[in-house]
């Protein structure tokens, strides 16, 4: 029923199962990512057609985290208050640790040459590597956040609606223009930070759009549920436009200009399919489970793909096998983040949705309790 399945969806509530269902998308899409590099760099940093299609479609993953985080942290300060205390503490534990313990991690499964050892990397080197996120090639969105993190204490002042629009406006053209030409400071570090993938500027529009997203969800949710079947279809317009662009262009990154306008559409489209999907409760159900291991898929899936690289390449070395490399990845990945988070402090190496205790009273789209890690 649409309209008592509107009424859960109010910005409001502590728990958004449209967003689990998006960010598991979000999910498959950054490994679908990493494995087609894969491909890539065995096969002489060249795609196939197809592997070039799922890498650059899949792009669309890492903006749509950006977002769902920006979108959390607002809805909690918006609609709960802001409690720094709790924040820090939240944060710490749920980001930054996992994010300490996953890049020593890496840097011990490459045999990174640490400045204690003999021959080891200068100090001030392993702290620059270190603090970008470069321990390993996807720890840098990590630092993405944290910086939005360092931020949110003082943004979060400014969180009505009319200073959530001017400000989400301002982050799109500090966006814009830094994606065009990348801000020059006049000093060697700084500029070093400002120009890697992982400065905040690449990425603030999003996380301030998911804050506006805040003040219309209610309204915006009423909508794709109404009109879900057109919703998919824009979302398929802008996997199109994006296949557009790199065929005329060339392939791309997560940060491009064309995101700064794809993204915003296609992240409230995307939702639609979890509307579709109402008549398939159990597959669903499945889907919003593995929006609760995102954190931890998205953290151990390269140790996966490192070990099925090591052990058995043919399967990233042919286009026929990635379906298979995919699958394999994505499955040993929630193995590991399951076994971990069975382990004593298993939460501070891993973050994983817990469960919600509620009554017992009629779900109308048939979702178990869940709660999204935020």
């Amino acid at each position: 029923m649409k309209t008592s399945e509107s009424k859960q969806n109010s910005a409001s509530r502590k728990y958004f199962y449209e967003l689990n269902f998006v960010r598991a998308i979000a999910c498959l899409f950054v490994v679908m990512v990493h494995v087609t590099a894969k491909y890539y760099h065995l096969n002489e940093q060249t795609f196939s057609w197809a592997t070039l299609f799922l890498n650059q479609v899949s792009r669309l993953g890492t903006p749509m985290f950006a977002i769902i985080s920006g979108f959390l942290l607002y809805n909690q300060a918006i609609n709960r208050g802001f409690q720094m205390n709790h924040f820090v503490s939240s944060r710490f534990t749920k980001v930054v640790i996992p994010f300490v313990v996953w890049s020593f991690i890496y840097l011990l499964l490459i045999s990174y040459p640490f400045p204690w050892q003999e021959n080891g990397r200068e100090m001030s080197y392993f702290l620059t590597h270190f603090f970008l996120g470069d321990s390993y090639f996807h720890l840098y969105f990590m630092m993405v956040v944290v910086q939005f993190y360092i931020l949110f204490p003082f943004l979060q002042f400014l969180k009505t609606k009319k200073w959530m629009i001017a400000l989400t406006i301002l982050a799109f053209f500090v966006n814009y223009f830094h994606i065009r030409r990348p801000l020059e400071t006049g000093n060697e570090l700084l500029t070093i930070f400002t120009h890697d993938r992982s400065s905040i500027l690449y990425w603030i529009f999003f996380f301030m759009l998911g804050g506006l997203l805040v003040h219309y969800w209610g309204f915006i949710i009423k909508k794709v549920e109404e009109n879900a079947k057109f919703c998919v279809i824009i979302a398929l317009m802008m996997v199109g436009a994006g296949i557009y662009e790199y065929e005329v262009f060339g392939f791309y990154s997560s940060t491009r200009i064309a995101n700064l306008i794809i993204m915003p559409i296609f992240f409230i489209s995307i939702i639609g399919v979890y509307f579709l999907m109402s008549n398939f409760g159990k597959l669903r159900k499945q889907i919003i489970e593995l929006g609760n291991l995102s954190m931890g898929i998205y953290l151990v899936h390269p140790l996966a793909l490192y070990f099925i690289n090591q052990h058995a390449s043919f399967l990233l070395e042919r286009t026929r096998w990635i379906p298979l490399a995919y699958i394999l990845t994505v499955a040993a990945s929630i193995i590991i983040v399951k076994i971990i988070n069975k382990l004593p402090l298993g939460q501070y190496i891993v973050t994983v949705a817990g469960k919600k205790k509620t009554k017992k009273t009629k779900q109308p789209d048939n979702t178990h309790q869940k709660q999204i890690a935020v």
